[in-house]
């Protein structure tokens, strides 16, 4: 990722994806990279935002009126749009940041495409899944029906809970994975018991339980 700068973050819940990428910066000495929200709400991320200098905006935003999304992105430029907020975006602002244009999926796709949340996770443990992961993939004019950049999969042999927070770790990583593929960043090949396809562009040993707790404000 060493040739993207801008990374926005569209936001509607608490920010965990956001805050990852905040501490990962200096974790991975990748302090070149600037952060930016959008966020189409109140929301934990806005606060998370107001405490630590992430410059942010609070829009209004509908498919039939996306005049201020679009403003805000031309102001930005951003080189990466993450879309963690719970809303679909309007075909015609996808096709202008079409293959800059991401988005991070509790399942692994195409299983469970237009859940939110956790329910993908929640669906798999009702049907008996033995594997579940993460998915990032592009953003197109469907429902998480873009090219899949990046995915992680691991069993369902714990609980709901502790997949639950397995889930949000190793997506953050498959997150950060998809983006270095997009940018041509070149995969590192790092020893986990957990499965990435494609292997991970950095050491997650890198990433210790301390740094977790930070992220999720523990």
């Amino acid at each position: 990722m060493d040739k993207v700068k801008k990374i926005t973050f569209l936001v509607s819940g608490g920010g965990g994806n956001l805050k990852f990428f905040y501490y990962m910066r200096e974790c991975l000495g990748r302090k070149n990279i600037s952060l930016y929200v959008i966020a189409d709400r109140d929301c934990g991320a806005l606060e998370f935002c107001k405490i630590n200098g992430v410059e942010y905006r609070k829009i209004n935003y509908t498919q039939k009126r996306p005049e201020e999304l679009r403003e805000e992105l031309n102001r930005i430029n951003p080189d990466i749009v993450v879309t963690n907020w719970h809303k679909i975006i309007d075909p015609e602002t996808v096709n202008l940041y079409k293959g800059r244009m991401v988005n991070l999926h509790y399942s692994l796709l195409p299983a469970f495409g237009g859940l939110i949340g956790i329910e993908p996770i929640e669906k798999a443990y009702s049907q008996g899944c033995k594997y579940i992961g993460p998915t990032c993939h592009l953003i197109d004019e469907g429902v998480d029906s873009g090219l899949i950049l990046s995915q992680a999969i691991f069993t369902t042999n714990r609980s709901l809970e502790d997949s639950i927070e397995m889930m949000f770790r190793k997506g953050c990583l498959t997150l950060l994975n998809g983006i270095d593929l997009l940018v041509g960043k070149k995969s590192f090949d790092s020893f986990t018991d957990i499965r990435f396809s494609p292997q991970l562009s950095f050491d997650e040993k890198l990433f210790d339980e301390s740094f977790w707790e930070r992220v999720s404000g523990k």
